[in-house]
């Protein structure tokens, strides 16, 4: 399949890559789409320690192609989220507080496993989120970055009706923020 790989010069090539088999609780996504994230560009330069190799990208959508043993959240068929949160431990205080992101031994699509900007991607089923019908791709794509990191912020906030919210910028999160 082709994929969006970085290269040893901090380039990204489109070149030919082979996914391995599917694990227990995994998917394969046949990628729609997949939206690049400033993130992507550190990466790519770098900026996190050597990446060559790796298949970028976080914001994707695809629809579930094949399902590994065990999954039970998503079916063939079904559209569902490449997101940058792929996997934690599952069992350190973070992962069994709903800190997942801060988890030790987390890990992160298009960073240290393969993303989405790709023919084809792998995706833990739990943690893919499923697309609802009638919400373009492209529009979905960027709610599995931004989004999901607005709508964090508002929720530790325990903002309550009523009470007041500083948002400061009102640029694509800020916007989100006011929405939630």
């Amino acid at each position: 399949m082709k994929a969006a790989v970085v290269t040893q010069d901090h380039q990204v090539d489109v070149t030919e890559k082979t996914l391995r088999p599917l694990r227990h609780g995994e998917a394969l996504l046949k990628m729609e789409c997949c939206g690049v994230c400033h993130t992507d560009l550190h990466v790519k330069n770098g900026d996190f320690g050597d990446k060559t190799g790796v298949i970028l990208g976080h914001e994707g959508i695809g629809v579930v192609a094949e399902v590994g043993p065990g999954v039970t959240s998503l079916k063939p068929g079904d559209r569902a989220s490449v997101a940058w949160f792929y996997e934690g431990c599952g069992h350190c205080e973070y992962c069994n507080t709903g800190n997942e992101t801060l988890c030790r031994n987390v890990k992160n699509a298009g960073y240290t496993v393969d993303g989405g900007m790709a023919e084809e991607c792998i995706v833990v089923a739990d943690y893919a989120v499923k697309v609802p019908e009638g919400l373009d791709s492209a529009a979905a794509s960027s709610i599995t970055c931004a989004g999901v990191t607005t709508y964090k912020a508002v929720k530790i906030s325990h903002i309550k009706p009523g009470q007041w919210l500083a948002i400061y910028g009102l640029g694509g999160r800020g916007k989100l923020a006011l929405k939630f």
